[in-house]
């Protein structure tokens, strides 16, 4: 098991507990990826953005310890 942080912005901050304003340190198994811990959570994949300490994770990367995976709602300016 390794430790990542989680960060969720705007709306997704629902889908944690209140109490955390946003922010959670997790444990999960090693080889686990950024999207498979956002689906766990129901968090939608397809209408996010996701970053890996600042940056966009390459399809299939997996997680290392400590890291901060960033997930927020994509949105469309007009």
């Amino acid at each position: 098991m390794i430790k990542v942080h989680l960060k969720l912005i705007a709306t997704y901050r629902e889908y944690l507990p209140p109490e955390n304003k946003g922010m959670v340190e997790i444990e999960v198994a090693e080889g686990t990826t950024a999207v498979a811990i956002l689906t766990d959570l129901g968090i939608p994949i397809e209408e996010s953005v996701v970053l890996v300490d600042g940056r966009t994770p390459n399809p299939g990367e997996t997680l290392q310890e400590n890291v901060t995976v960033f997930a927020f709602p994509a949105t469309a300016g007009g």
